[in-house]
């Protein structure tokens, strides 16, 4: 079952990139994340990380399926034994400025069913926590140049 969450920033995707492309700042806008192991400062295809939960120090082991700066980042989570996680972030640029975030949720595995309405929910949370992130980024950006 793929479900999808849409959010609307004023930051470019690029500015949106700076934060969904690096690991170590996915903690910033992840409520469930602490940090990210195995992260270098940009995500690359073929890639494979290690998420540490933020309550629990679980950690997840993350594939990154698909890295296209500034457009797609598609990501493989092995969130529980029978539960895997797909989570593809798309950014669509928007005029006159600003950035459209589609993020789509697959979530796959014998206890999918049970898991779906969570994750699903979770990545909502996520969605809009990183606009208004990036949001935060491109008033900085707007303040640092007047």
């Amino acid at each position: 079952m793929r479900l999808a969450h849409r959010a609307v920033t004023s930051a470019s995707p690029e500015q949106v990139w700076s934060l969904l492309g690096d690991p170590s700042r996915w903690s910033t806008f992840n409520p469930f994340l602490r940090r990210v192991r195995g992260a270098p400062d940009r995500v690359r295809t073929g890639q494979t990380l290690l998420a540490v939960a933020r309550l629990t120090s679980v950690r997840v082991p993350v594939d990154v399926v698909e890295a296209v700066p500034e457009r797609r980042l598609e990501l493989q989570f092995h969130t529980a034994p029978g539960v895997r996680e797909r989570v593809v972030f798309e950014l669509a640029p928007r005029l006159p400025r600003g950035t459209v975030l589609r993020v789509g949720v697959v979530v796959e595995g014998l206890f999918a069913r049970v898991a779906v309405a969570p994750l699903w929910a979770a990545n909502g949370l996520v969605a809009r926590l990183l606009a208004a992130r990036a949001e935060r980024v491109a008033r900085a950006g707007r303040r640092g140049a007047a």
